[in-house]
């Protein structure tokens, strides 16, 4: 299914949307969530996530091109095998969880991403394709 310029404003919403599997977002927004455990395979296309916090999230082979990241925390958050294009990140904190498990981005590509004033970005993504 196919979301387009939706906005998803609480975190009844955005576990929902995130959840739903094979979801295609165009153009939406996502803010203002709390959410602990779960996981997306979706393909976000210039949406924006803002002031998002997500502990023990899986974000597994999720495409985002030319999506903004404001705000946001991620707290031992799995970015597996996803395509990061053309994003930007800006005061984001990628953080252990509360047993010490860091973030983790394996077979993850990234390129022509930025990223400014944020914790944890450089470690979980490192120079690798972008």
């Amino acid at each position: 299914m196919s979301h387009d310029s939706a906005t998803f404003a609480t975190t009844t919403e955005v576990r929902a949307a995130l959840a739903a599997g094979d979801e295609i977002f165009r153009y939406c927004h996502f803010e203002s969530a709390r959410l602990e455990g779960g996981d997306s395979d979706g393909v976000f296309l210039s949406c924006t996530f803002q002031d998002f916090e997500w502990y023990w999230g899986i974000f597994n082979m999720a495409l985002f091109v030319d999506c903004k990241f404001e705000r946001c925390t991620f707290r031992g958050t799995s970015f597996a095998g996803c395509r990061l294009v053309d994003c930007s990140f800006n005061d984001c904190r990628f953080l252990p969880d509360n047993l010490g498990a860091a973030c983790s981005s394996s077979d993850t590509g990234i390129y022509g991403c930025a990223a400014e004033n944020c914790v944890g970005f450089k470690e979980l993504f490192p120079a690798r394709g972008h």
